[in-house]
């Protein structure tokens, strides 16, 4: 390993009083929010990556460091598949000849499998011949969204990016752009079919995915960045008839029931999304009153009469530039001039941190991409819209972007 220079160890000095200074001012904060709870936590674990960074150089430590990563991944996904998390009891632990019966695994392969969990924290050893869990395997249990989210990561992530390479020496060295011949669906061998049919052929990969977007929400909660009260305030004055908020893209309706806690009626908001997804929301019948209408956001925005506000929550990332302008010029076609536009995403910095990297290039995977504030206002205004301000949290790149319909010139 090199000697770490003068320069090196001031940094290293610098880095660890940060690092001090924000488990402090963490520790004394008190009640807050889970989205500001979430931003700090990820400042601090940020700025000790930054000094395990400093620390690593180019030597095989760092080769070994993405073994272990992967090999976390690999392990994981087996033990999700194999339901062995299930047969851990919650307290208490496990003998792995109990577990590999019950699970109808080879016991030396469950225990190497095991011993890469352990080593990462995942699941922890007992004694020499036993294994139990920890905080961070119990999201794998009873359908938790977050051990669906770490799912998501390999079936739409890992999968992909092991087949990147032959994936640009067939299409080319450029930015996929989408709906099709995309890498994921190039990965799973149907290169001409869209994503979100790939993902959706398998019932269970797609129960997998419809959950793991709540444990998305809660990562970034729906109500915090931005005031939503102003529309409850305005309903004296608006048209009855007027729809006060249009959710595109809007899944099973968590956002908007969230939006209309402030004292916006339900009757007055509108739920778009593709048929199979509004056809599961109808049958659970747990939205009385919302009007449900399914769309093609790339062909049509059926409200036209100028919603007071239109919604669209992470759906954009999901595409390239192109597809972006046409989902938005359909928006401002269907806007008045005093509609607002709300487009909830990501808006990293130049350059991003590591996760805002990382889930950007998982978004490549489907054709779609993490955007710059920068990036976003290009699409934007090539849509005819304008950006009137961009509501962010202090400690992350979730941003609410409010937009307006551009005067005519």
């Amino acid at each position: 390993m090199r000697q770490l220079t003068n320069q090196d160890r001031a940094e290293l000095r610098q880095l660890a009083t940060t690092l001090l200074t924000k488990i402090t001012q963490y520790t004394l904060s008190g009640e807050v929010s889970p989205r500001e709870d979430h931003e700090a936590r990820s400042e601090i674990v940020g700025t000790a990556q930054s000094i395990a960074e400093r620390l690593n150089d180019d030597s095989p430590e760092r080769a070994l460091d993405d073994c272990t990563k992967i090999g976390e991944m690999a392990a994981k996904q087996l033990f999700i598949s194999w339901g062995v998390f299930q047969q851990i009891p919650v307290r208490g632990s496990i003998l792995y000849t109990e577990l590999a019966s019950r699970v109808g695994c080879d016991l030396q392969l469950l225990v190497r499998l095991a011993w890469m969990l352990h080593s990462t924290g995942i699941l922890k050893q007992v004694g020499d011949d036993s294994t139990a869990h920890t905080k961070n395997s119990e999201i794998f249990l009873d359908e938790n969204p977050h051990g669906d989210l770490t799912q998501i990561m390999f079936t739409h992530g890992l999968v992909s990016y092991a087949q990147l390479g032959e994936y640009f020496g067939s299409y080319g060295l450029r930015e996929p752009q989408g709906p099709t011949h995309v890498p994921f669906t190039f990965a799973y061998g149907q290169p001409a079919n869209t994503v979100w049919n790939v993902s959706h052929q398998d019932p269970k990969r797609k129960r997998t995915f419809m959950r793991s977007m709540t444990a998305m929400g809660s990562v970034a909660p729906v109500c915090g960045l931005y005031d939503f009260s102003w529309m409850a305030e305005a309903l004296p004055y608006e048209d009855s008839k007027r729809v006060l908020l249009v959710d595109i893209g809007g899944g099973n309706g968590h956002a908007v029931r969230a939006i209309c806690a402030s004292g916006i009626p339900l009757h007055r908001c509108v739920l778009q999304d593709l048929d199979v997804v509004i056809s599961e929301v109808a049958e659970a019948k747990d939205l009385s009153g919302l009007h449900l209408v399914s769309i093609d956001m790339h062909k049509e925005q059926p409200v036209k009469a100028g919603a007071l506000v239109y919604y669209i929550r992470y759906c954009l990332h999901d595409y390239g530039d192109d597809a972006v302008v046409n989902i938005l010029k359909l928006i401002t076609e269907a806007m008045s001039l005093d509609s607002k536009l709300l487009i909830v995403e990501q808006v990293i910095s130049n350059p991003p941190s590591a996760h805002a990297a990382a889930l950007d290039l998982l978004m490549l995977n489907v054709g779609g991409k993490e955007r710059t504030r920068d990036a976003w206002a290009k699409v934007i205004s090539a849509a005819g819209l304008a950006i009137i301000n961009v509501w962010s949290s202090a400690g992350g790149p979730h941003a609410v972007i409010e937009c307006v319909k551009r005067l005519p010139e």
